[in-house]
């Protein structure tokens, strides 16, 4: 059985958790590591054995693999010292705030033979998935256009490390539209070049941007297109619809769309 240390115990340490006890009959827990103890404490408790360490290296000697969920501008040192250390290493996206460093991991795990992987998640989403089934099996016909829009309100405290360009290694496009050009990777094949257009206008908390328009032309010339913003209200609706939708599809009945946020006189 693989044995797991989370390093990082905030928000982000917090979510993997529910995934870490749906894998408890493959993997089991031994260590959460955070530089405030008592977080890591809170997690540890969650699964029977597990210890918490304030410096993530306390945690190496008991675990086979890592899952790293610290702030971005650690990813670097920390995956490094994990990799070289002979564990395999979950990255929570991005793998690092540079290209060199990104190349740094990369060689590193090839060095050390340990696997390395980046916490793209929504490539495992079933409803991108299914996309991507209808899109290989060119269900509607050949694809000229892909366009994938995200809107969420994600303004941090004063202070925290999000907020910081050099820390976050960008902006919102770095951090979280990254997962959305993965997908159109996916679903498209090759780029070939491309456009960003950014601005904190409508998120003045962002250093770098906080909405952003990519557009990204393909070897295939199909095109694809990302608007994401940290700035948006109110704009959960129209996702919780398309999810309903998909799973009254799955279950060849009629979707509820109650507290959707329509009109539903």
């Amino acid at each position: 059985m693989l044995r797991v240390a989370l390093i990082g115990c905030g928000n982000m340490g917090g979510a993997l958790c529910g995934g870490l006890k749906r894998l408890t009959s493959r993997i089991s827990v031994v260590a959460m590591a955070d530089t405030d103890l008592d977080r890591a404490k809170a997690l540890a408790a969650q699964f029977d054995g597990a210890r918490a360490v304030a410096d993530y290296r306390d945690a190496l000697s008991d675990a086979d693999a890592v899952l790293l969920a610290t702030p971005h501008d650690m990813h670097h040192a920390q995956g490094l010292e994990c990799l070289h250390a002979g564990k395999h290493v979950f990255m929570e996206k991005p793998l690092a705030n540079a290209e060199r460093e990104c190349l740094d991991l990369i060689e590193a795990a090839e060095s050390a033979r340990r696997v390395l992987m980046v916490g793209y998640c929504m490539r495992f989403h079933p409803l991108v998935v299914r996309v991507k089934q209808l899109l290989d099996e060119r269900a509607y016909g050949d694809v000229f256009q892909v366009s994938i829009w995200t809107e969420q309100h994600t303004e941090r405290e004063a202070g925290h490390w999000m907020r910081s360009a050099r820390a976050l290694g960008g902006g919102q496009l770095f951090s979280h539209g990254c997962h959305y050009i993965d997908l159109l990777l996916w679903y498209l094949g090759r780029p070939v070049k491309g456009t960003h257009f950014g601005t904190n206008y409508g998120t003045p908390w962002m250093e770098r941007e906080g909405t952003s328009n990519v557009c990204i032309e393909f070897e295939s010339r199909a095109l694809g297109y990302h608007f994401g913003t940290w700035g948006a209200r109110g704009s959960l609706q129209g996702l919780r619809v398309i999810w309903r939708l998909y799973e009254a599809e799955e279950k060849g009945g009629v979707a509820d769309l109650r507290g959707c946020g329509l009109n539903e006189g």
